[in-house]
């Protein structure tokens, strides 16, 4: 089961008492997911989700509120892959009592019932307003695998739409956006913490968790590789360092010898030839007096620096 049906089978499964939010979170479904379209010339209002809990959902939800309910539909689709299409028809209810019910949503059909018409809708309690981004959601939202990326999208047929829903979720600190794709407009988020605070949102608190659980260990992971590849550069800076240094040691011995260094510069080109993968910390401790790390780097740049000057003379 993807994250995105994963969500939404939670959120399908919640509790709520509260007539006003049912209403509001129907109203987001049909709102979102709704479409018309025309049949032997008579119109036919439609809704049609791969989710089987989420279509048992709204066929219990429309009974429970409007003593009626949609026909549903099982299609079996073999397009990429075989699997199941559920298609609750509201067609049967385009009666006046069912049009004032769209009406109350903000939902009316043109003259000629070829299209639907969007109007914004006052929604004033703040547990309603979450029950409206939920079924929205429901209906049209979709969320990538957080174990590769992040992003969460949800489609609406119109602008009006969209820009209700980006509003709804700023009085909650959600910041989301835009953008329009074959007709359709989809709001989306990109950041792991923007789809956290929309799951708290809508109140998918289960899907939250595993998604933190995994932004943890995502976190932790890169972590890792930072401190891993941090110390494999550092390791790859001190071992060519370590091999300049032996060079330059190799190349004043055989063309003038180590004698011709001063004393401190002979004492430390000699460890370095004795011990040519340690640290200029460690070498600093073989000496006597013992000399610290910026001392020892110190004079194997004085000893760098002669070498250096004597391939120029040389050539």
């Amino acid at each position: 089961m993807s994250f995105s049906m994963e969500i939404k089978s939670e959120l399908t499964r919640m509790e709520s008492t509260d007539i006003c939010c049912k209403k509001y979170e129907l109203a987001g479904i049909i709102r979102a997911g709704i479409a018309v379209n025309k049949y032997k010339g008579n119109p036919r209002l439609l809704f049609i989700t791969e989710n089987a809990s989420l279509s048992r959902h709204l066929f219990s939800r429309v009974k429970e509120l409007y003593k009626n309910s949609p026909d549903i539909f099982m299609l079996k689709t073999r397009r990429f892959r075989t699997h199941t299409v559920y298609r609750l028809e509201f067609t049967h209810l385009l009666a006046d009592e069912m049009t004032a019910v769209l009406k109350n949503m903000g939902i009316s059909l043109t003259e000629n019932y070829e299209k639907l018409s969007y109007e914004n809708i006052d929604i004033m309690n703040r547990c309603c307003k979450r029950a409206y981004l939920r079924g929205c959601f429901m209906a049209t939202g979709s969320i990538s695998d957080p174990d590769r990326f992040y992003h969460l999208e949800i489609t609406f047929p119109n602008l009006l739409l969209a820009t209700e829903y980006i509003d709804l979720l700023k009085e909650f600190d959600v910041e989301s956006r835009h953008i329009v794709r074959k007709g359709h407009y989809l709001v989306y988020l990109k950041e792991g913490q923007e789809i956290v605070d929309f799951l708290n949102v809508i109140g998918a608190h289960n899907a939250l968790m595993k998604l933190e659980n995994i932004r943890i260990m995502k976190e932790m992971r890169n972590q890792v590789n930072r401190i891993v590849n941090c110390e494999t550069a550092n390791l790859e800076k001190t071992v060519n360092a370590s091999v300049r240094q032996v060079d330059s040691i190799k190349f004043i011995a055989e063309t003038n010898g180590l004698e011709s260094l001063p004393e401190n510069l002979r004492e430390i080109a000699s460890l370095r030839l004795e011990n040519p993968s340690v640290s200029l910390a460690e070498l600093g401790q073989m000496l006597t007096p013992v000399l610290s790390k910026s001392g020892v780097n110190h004079r194997l740049k004085k000893i760098d620096s002669i070498a250096e000057n004597m391939r120029l003379n040389k050539n």
